[in-house]
C-alpha cells in the first residue's frame, strides 16, 4: 500500500503530499497559476453586475410565466367552447363495432 498520497488543495489548488501512516502533510508544490488578487472595489462592482443580471433574469422569467398563464387560459377557454359546440355524441370505439 502507498505510504503517501497526493491531493489537490481546494482552496489554493496546490498539490499536497500526505503521509497516510502519520496523517500529516510531508510536502507540497505551489499552484502552477497563482490565483489573481481582486481588489475590494472591483469585486463589489462585479457582484453588483451579477445582482443586476440575476434581477433581469428573474423579471424575464416572471414575464414569461405571466404570458404562459394567459396562453393556457386562452387554450382552456377555446377547448371549453369547442366542447360546448360539440354535439355530445360519443366517439365510436373499436370495441363498439363488434
Amino acid at each position: 500500500m502507498k505510504k503517501t498520497v497526493t491531493v489537490t488543495c481546494p482552496h489554493c489548488n496546490s498539490a499536497l503530499v500526505v503521509d497516510t501512516a502519520a496523517g500529516v502533510v510531508v510536502g507540497h508544490t505551489p499552484p502552477l497559476r497563482p490565483q489573481e488578487k481582486i481588489d475590494f472595489d472591483a469585486r463589489l462592482k462585479q457582484m453588483q453586475a451579477e445582482k443586476a443580471r440575476s434581477a433581469d433574469r428573474l423579471a424575464e422569467a416572471m414575464r414569461h410565466e405571466k404570458d404562459r398563464d394567459r396562453l393556457m387560459e386562452d387554450r382552456f377557454r377555446s377547448l371549453m367552447e369547442k366542447a360546448k359546440d360539440d354535439d355530445g355524441a360519443r366517439p365510436v370505439r373499436d370495441i363498439d363495432l363488434d
